[in-house]
């Protein structure tokens, strides 16, 4: 398996980090990798054959080639097989508003018919993709993103959800709308109108996918700590119950069902560390 992600100094307000996973013919995938809910839309760049399929109890996506995943408040499981290749940009929260974008807002949702279809020809990536060339896919990254930056407005609805997504990101999710509302100078039904509007979901499920998404990462970063209570506490639940009962729902199984399985395959999304 080849990994790694990247970030883009002049767009990084619209583009978290490019990254790239390459999976070999060889290489087995034991488990359907599971993808936690996240507040980050992801454009993923992969050949015109081939395939994907993500799914819930309830849903399902599946198509191929490049694709738009909106933020999703699912946890969706992939029917993947190697070989593989990805390459994709993880979004930050407000970008899809902030490039006045149909797919702003929605959660949910995986969409073939693209915006960024007119700026990312997979002819120009086939090559670069099939060599993981780091440096060359960034330069051509860099160089197809560049218009986006003249398309990009930003009213006070973006604005607010700015300032909040950066609070609750420094808080790791433990402050009050009333609190963020303070930091960013409004009342507390502006600043929920605002970020609803402008990403899809409320400050409250943000706060609280954020949160889990925060969980995770350790655990996946320090399997043998399972001191749930004091988990609990580091992350801003209000106790170890609490915790089980917000990770079950977003999950579909207990935090120790899933320390016992470990099936959660984080960097599909990039996520590498």
């Amino acid at each position: 398996m080849i990994t790694w992600k990247r970030q883009l100094e002049p767009i990084k307000h619209l583009v978290d980090w490019v990254w790239y996973l390459k999976v070999e013919q060889d290489e087995p995938i034991d488990h359907p990798p599971q993808l936690i809910p996240n507040v980050n839309a992801h454009y993923i760049i992969s050949p015109p054959e081939q395939r994907f399929c993500y799914y819930t109890p309830s849903l399902q996506y599946q198509g191929k080639g490049t694709h738009l995943l909106t933020p999703n408040t699912h946890t969706l499981t992939l029917d993947d097989s190697a070989p593989l290749t990805r390459l994709g940009l993880r979004l930050t929260p407000t970008a899809l508003y902030r490039l006045g974008l149909n797919e702003a807002g929605q959660l949910n949702q995986c969409r073939q018919d693209s915006w960024l279809d007119g700026l990312f020809r997979f002819k120009d990536y086939q090559a670069l993709l099939i060599k993981g060339d780091e440096s060359n896919i960034l330069q051509q990254v860099a160089k197809d993103l560049a218009p986006l930056l003249d398309k990009e407005t930003s009213d006070s609805a973006a604005q607010l959800a700015d300032k909040a997504v950066t609070a609750i990101e420094l808080s790791q999710g433990m402050q009050t709308s009333e609190q963020l509302a303070l930091k960013c100078h409004t009342t507390k039904r502006t600043l929920e109108r605002a970020f609803s509007k402008v990403i899809g979901m409320s400050i409250k499920q943000y706060q609280t996918i954020v949160k889990c998404e925060a969980l995770f990462m350790h655990l996946y970063q320090h399997p043998n700590e399972t001191d749930w209570a004091t988990l609990a506490q580091q992350f801003g639940f209000s106790d170890q119950p609490h915790l089980i009962r917000q990770v079950k729902k977003l999950l579909g199984v207990t935090p120790g069902k899933y320390l016992s399985i470990r099936d959660l395959v984080i960097d599909v999304y990039g996520d590498f560390e």
